[in-house]
């Protein structure tokens, strides 16, 4: 099969190995895998992942590579954070949350990073853009980080946080009470009395 052929009948940017060969139904699976290489080596493809490509010349679209990476997932941690204005770091590498084990793949594209969180706060994001809201990208990253932070002034001065004007203190209390952890309780509280005397 011509890559102008499959690529119409594709119909999508990012694709697995099996969405291949259903599209590729007439072709052997062990000569599709060694087109599905070709095309790789003549850079019309771009492997994300093992089984997983997409067409090099599309326009990138990292929440779409994130979420066909591993699912389910929603941006969270440092990324949204900066996203937000809520620290000035700008981190190297996509954050997302996801119910599964932890992972980290590295792409031409960035690397994206998944971090594991329970099944039951798996919440609060928006469901197209996969973007946590502020407030619960905030919880998050206290919660998974919180054997190294310390509930002090001078910590959150040095991690630089800031911004914390508008951030609604409820709304994140709310998350947090579902994580059913004092320790991450006590640092949104010590956030929330930073933000306060600023």
């Amino acid at each position: 099969m011509h890559l102008k052929e499959f690529r119409k009948k594709m119909q999508k940017d990012i694709f697995s190995r099996e969405e291949a060969q259903i599209v590729a139904f007439d072709t052997a699976p062990n000569t599709l895998k060694l087109q599905l290489h070709q095309w790789v080596k003549s850079g019309d493809l771009v492997t994300l992942k093992r089984g997983l490509y997409i067409f090099a010349d599309k326009k990138v679209d990292k929440v779409e590579i994130a979420r066909c990476l591993y699912s389910p997932c929603y941006i969270s941690l440092e990324y949204a954070l900066n996203m937000y204005g809520l620290i000035p770091d700008v981190p190297f590498a996509m954050t997302m949350v996801t119910p599964k084990a932890t992972r980290k793949f590295n792409t031409v594209f960035g690397q994206f990073i998944y971090r594991n969180i329970k099944k039951e706060v798996f919440f609060g994001f928006d469901e197209e853009t996969l973007i946590a809201e502020k407030e619960k990208a905030l919880v998050d990253y206290l919660y998974l980080n919180s054997s190294h932070l310390v509930p002090s002034v001078i910590f959150w001065k040095e991690l630089r946080l800031q911004n914390l004007d508008d951030f609604d203190f409820d709304r994140a209390l709310y998350f947090a009470e579902k994580y059913n952890s004092l320790k991450l309780l006590s640092l949104l509280e010590s956030v929330k009395n930073y933000g306060v005397n600023k």
